[in-house]
């Protein structure tokens, strides 16, 4: 019998089948978590190669005063990580799979640890491109909005009236540089968002910025409620996690995963978080359950 035209030529079939399971594996690999994504990886090509011999990620963050020291007179010299940077480099290390150590420093700090390699990331706030011998994931981890708080009965009804005064936020808030341009008005900065709350509450400033989610557990407790929101809302100044330069996975590797916080709303998760605990923090404040 003849052979029809369209029969496959010889080892058609077995090709056909490779193919397909090629195509099993790429689509396999592409649903596993980011952590195992990387796992078969030669250890030059994996993500934070140094850490996974060092046996520790090493996440330069921001710090502020411990939390729960006196009010009014907070020691300066004893320091925690800042809680929402801390958040985010445990969530690195946990899809890295590999174990967190935080290294409390600002912006300049970090920077110097990446490039002499005391730090394997930075959460410290930076702008993209601010240190240009690092490197930067491309998102930005800053997300959601600010709100400005005033006393309802003042004189402060609008924005505008916040000209020329002063607006407590703190230290390195995403939305205090944004408030006081749209205020013309200039930044108090405290070293705990918990002491701009009490200046605030103490007449220091004319007005408080803080995230929205903040502002909104505030005004759910009866010791604020002589104060309103003002209209509108204020958008983060953008910041961005870097990495050493030169470290391609790894900067990827960060880029994938912010894309996956904000994809995922889990940041708004974490503010939501950081908010509730500093909204608990005031309450004791309020209440004089902090010890004296």
């Amino acid at each position: 019998m003849a052979r029809s035209a369209f029969a496959a030529p010889p080892g058609h079939g077995k090709r056909l089948r490779w193919l397909a399971l090629a195509v099993m594996a790429m689509v396999a690999l592409s649903s596993l978590p980011l952590r195992d994504a990387w796992r078969n990886r030669p250890d030059d090509d994996r993500p934070f190669a140094a850490a996974r011999a060092r046996g520790t990620l090493i996440v330069a963050v921001p710090s502020r005063p411990a939390p729960t020291l006196n009010v009014g007179r907070v020691d300066h010299f004893a320091r925690v990580a800042d809680g929402f940077a801390a958040a985010l480099a445990e969530d690195i290390g946990r899809r890295a799979g590999v174990p967190v150590t935080l290294l409390l420093a600002g912006p300049r700090e970090a920077a110097d640890a990446l490039r002499s390699g005391r730090a394997d990331v930075a959460v410290a706030g930076l702008g993209f491109g601010a240190e240009p011998s690092i490197a930067y994931a491309p998102s930005a981890y800053t997300s959601g909005r600010g709100m400005a708080l005033v006393l309802r009965r003042g004189a402060v009804r609008d924005w505008s009236d916040l000209a020329g005064g002063l607006i407590c936020a703190s230290r390195g808030s995403p939305f205090a540089t944004e408030a006081a341009r749209r205020a013309h008005a200039d930044i108090q900065a405290f070293d705990r968002p918990l002491d701009a709350l009490l200046a605030f509450q103490a007449g220091e400033c004319a007005a408080l910025v803080e995230d929205e989610y903040v502002i909104r557990q505030l005004l759910k407790q009866p010791d604020w409620a002589y104060y309103r929101s003002l209209p509108g809302t204020v958008a983060p100044a953008p910041a961005f996690i870097a990495t050493r330069t030169g470290d391609v996975a790894s900067t990827a590797f960060i880029e994938r995963i912010v894309e996956g916080w904000r994809r995922q709303r889990w940041l708004s998760t974490v503010r939501e978080d950081q908010a509730t605990r500093l909204a608990f923090d005031m309450f004791n404040a309020q209440n004089d359950l902090y010890c004296h």
